[in-house]
């Protein structure tokens, strides 16, 4: 649950950073629409397909794929917050 209230928090404060007057160069742009746009539904996805996938991949398996796509999306969402702030 943490994990979604976090992809619709970074949903409004990144949409908010987007449309905001906030100065940033192509590389934080970039990457704050990736994160957007790619990232934060590919994480929900994920997050949301977890029962049907883990009965195929394991318990290990399973938590290492969660693991592996939010620290994906966290290090996006922290290297931007970096870059546009």
């Amino acid at each position: 649950m943490l994990v979604l209230t976090a992809a619709f928090w970074w949903g409004v404060e990144g949409y908010a950073m987007f449309e905001g007057p906030y100065p940033r160069g192509p590389v934080a742009d970039g990457l704050l629409r990736f994160s957007l746009i790619v990232l934060t539904p590919a994480l929900v996805l994920i997050w949301l397909a977890a029962a049907w996938l883990r009965r195929r991949v394991g318990d290990s398996g399973y938590w290492q794929l969660l693991g592996i796509v939010a620290m994906i999306w966290t290090g996006a969402v922290l290297i931007t917050r970096m870059l546009v702030a």
